[in-house]
């Protein structure tokens, strides 16, 4: 593992691809190790659990100070997972995002856009896990910002990506 410290934050490479997806990764609830010995280390010292929570409480601590995490997979020139966490408020379309982000008004539209500025390859289902709604819902709030001129998908259903354009 590699461990940068910015002035703009930390940034954290790991060898080797995340062994789930990072969608579910960030929402947690799914323990894949790589290194089950190291694991067991930890579980015997009671420093380690087997629930899938870290990320998600990092991501949840990290956002509730309104702060910018993202995590994402690199292929080139060799498998790596890398985790950003930038110290700068965040901030979308002018406005404060992270925790009321969408959540006051009831539409899940910031979320979403933050979520795709981390990984513009989720699907309408890994954000629909991520942020604990229905497709259905995700598809309504991804219309709404198509029409909007906020968002656009390029390519096809799988193996395209998102646009985030304002």
């Amino acid at each position: 593992m590699r461990v940068i410290k910015r002035p703009s934050g930390f940034e954290f490479r790991n060898p080797g691809a995340l062994r789930v997806p990072v969608a579910q990764a960030l929402k947690g609830g799914e323990s894949d190790c790589r290194n089950r010995t190291l694991q067991q280390m930890f579980l015997m010292i009671n420093l380690g659990e087997r629930a899938g929570s870290g990320l998600p409480r990092i991501l949840t601590s990290w956002q509730s100070e309104g702060r910018l995490l993202k995590m994402k997979e690199l292929f080139e020139p060799y498998d790596q997972s890398l985790l950003t966490m930038d110290c700068a408020l965040e901030t979308v379309s002018g406005k404060m995002s992270g925790k009321m982000s969408g959540k006051l008004s009831g539409k899940p539209t910031l979320e979403i856009l933050s979520l795709i500025k981390q990984d513009s390859s989720l699907t309408i289902a890994e954000l629909a896990i991520t942020l604990e709604l229905s497709e259905r819902t995700i598809e309504r709030a991804i219309q709404s910002l198509r029409a909007d001129g906020r968002l656009e998908r390029i390519g096809p259903s799988k193996g395209g990506f998102w646009k985030i354009l304002k």
